[in-house]
């Protein structure tokens, strides 16, 4: 069983919100499957809602179409996996096919696939939008960043305390869009776990709060249930609008609870 909440808004400053979210559960063989993804249109790129808005519906209907007769067929998670980077693909062709119509059109993107019946989780991310895990003990970061702050990090330019305020933390290197072709998108198989938060979210939803704040309110022991976990989602949230942060805001978080 998985009990799920989400929180967005455009914030307080910009007028239209160009994250956008999707999450999804089906049932198979007496077990669940859930998917869930996350985007953010680029910033100041004028079609960054619409792409956003068209990859969480293309992907939507990938998992209803594809991947469930995928999954109905005892398909394995690797041919999943090749058919979600199959999918974001023809995305990334067709939202580049509307750039060369001289539209700007980007976004990033996350996605989190918990598959009961093969027993994994299948990560998918281009961008800066995240995947956490959170346990009560500790919160790891799932996904790499593909920006050039993150870069520097990882290269030991600079500390990971100093590039949360750095201003170039906006500039990614890889995304879906935009008019690049021959993208290349993380992917990741593991096992699900129960006694975690997963957790995706948009950049806006983590730049004005700390780690230690993250960790402690979506732990698991601080959200028994669907109530308290949407209660902490909008904690954060509202913590970000009142220390200002200028941009939309978005995370959504599953737990998976009971036998597996």
């Amino acid at each position: 069983m998985f009990i799920y909440s989400y929180v967005t808004t455009e914030g307080i400053v910009k007028k239209v919100n160009q994250d956008a979210l999707m999450i999804k559960v089906a049932r198979l063989h007496g077990k669940e499957i859930l998917f869930a993804a996350v985007c953010d249109g680029i910033g100041g790129l004028s079609g960054g809602e619409d792409a956003s808005s068209c990859v969480i519906k293309s992907v939507s209907d990938w998992f209803e179409t594809e991947c469930a007769e995928l999954i109905k067929n005892d398909s394995d998670i690797l041919e999943i996996r090749t058919s979600l980077d199959e999918r974001l693909h023809k995305i990334n062709d067709a939202i580049n096919d509307e750039c060369a119509r001289g539209r700007e059109m980007g976004t990033t993107f996350t996605s989190l696939l918990i598959d009961m019946i093969h027993n994994s989780v299948l990560v998918a991310h281009v961008g800066d939008t995240r995947l956490y895990r959170i346990y009560d003990k500790k919160l790891e970061i799932i996904t790499s960043d593909h920006s050039i702050v993150a870069e520097e990090v990882r290269r030991g330019i600079i500390s990971a305390e100093s590039a949360r305020f750095d201003k170039r933390q906006n500039q990614i290197t890889n995304c879906i869009g935009a008019g690049e072709t021959g993208r290349i998108y993380d992917f990741a198989i593991q096992s699900p776990e129960q006694n975690c938060v997963y957790m995706l979210c948009s950049d806006g939803f983590r730049k004005m709060v700390s780690p230690e704040e993250l960790h402690q309110t979506l732990m698991p022991s601080a959200n028994p249930d669907q109530n308290a976990l949407h209660s902490s989602l909008n904690h954060l949230l509202s913590l970000n609008i009142d220390r200002k942060e200028s941009d939309n805001i978005t995370a959504l978080a599953v737990i998976l609870k009971g036998d597996r």
